[in-house]
């Protein structure tokens, strides 16, 4: 009974991390939320002439960028847009370079993570080879 309640409340808690929204019957997932507000927020107005939308829709994502979008619920606000467009979007957003994103200090995100990896190792190290030091000053005493 402990494992059931366990595996349940670790299912429920992984959903509410995980979060998804609906937008105008288009289910996103909180990746391809994140990715969607990336491309619409950054890439430029031919990428959107490229995957399939008009001029006039296109342009009204690159006009409304003035706030940036915090959420696909100002994706819907854009008159223009349908679910089909929305869906257009969705798929492109599996296509992202994320080696191409910069944070606010310019690095990209391998970057970063390359960094965090390092640094752990690091202090990893530093407290092993610590704990290592520990333990043969107290044998030679």
């Amino acid at each position: 009974m402990k494992k059931l309640l366990l595996i349940t409340s670790f299912l429920f808690l992984s959903t509410l991390m995980n979060a998804s929204v609906t937008i105008q019957g288009i289910y996103f997932n909180d990746y391809e939320e994140k990715a969607s507000l990336y491309l619409c927020n950054y890439y430029p107005l031919q990428a959107f002439i490229d995957l399939g939308l008009s001029n006039i829709q296109s342009e009204r994502i690159i006009d409304n960028r003035v706030n940036i979008y915090t959420s696909l619920a100002d994706m819907q606000n854009i008159n223009s847009l349908d679910s089909y467009d929305l869906d257009r979007i969705k798929k492109q957003s599996h296509l992202i370079d994320w080696n191409v994103y910069t944070d606010d200090f310019g690095m990209t995100l391998h970057q970063t993570n390359f960094l965090y990896g390092l640094t752990g190792a690091l202090i990893g190290f530093t407290f092993l080879f610590g704990f290592i030091q520990i333990i043969i000053s107290e044998e030679f005493k």
